[in-house]
């Protein structure tokens, strides 16, 4: 049985896939600590998969075409976790 571990492991493997491919992003920085925050904030109904393209199609013109996206609920206010 995959664990939220997995699962933010699997968001972050296609978040990376996608920044290796993608050449027009402004803020590389902010969109890689981003991506970290938001891994430890997937809804768990939420498959990795659906993370990623929700992630993607409000950091990406390329995912989400000419449409401005709004940022979803779950990734609004991203701070970096607390490591203990």
């Amino acid at each position: 049985m995959p664990t939220m571990q997995d699962k933010r492991h699997d968001f972050l493997w296609l978040v990376q896939l996608w920044m290796q491919r993608e050449r027009d992003i402004a803020g590389w920085t902010a969109t890689c600590g981003d991506a970290v925050a938001a891994s430890y904030r997937i809804p768990a109904a939420m498959t990795a998969r659906d993370a990623a393209f929700d992630f993607l199609s409000f950091h990406s013109a390329s995912f989400r075409g000419e449409t401005e996206n709004e940022c979803p609920e779950w990734l609004t206010a991203l701070s970096d976790p607390n490591y203990e």
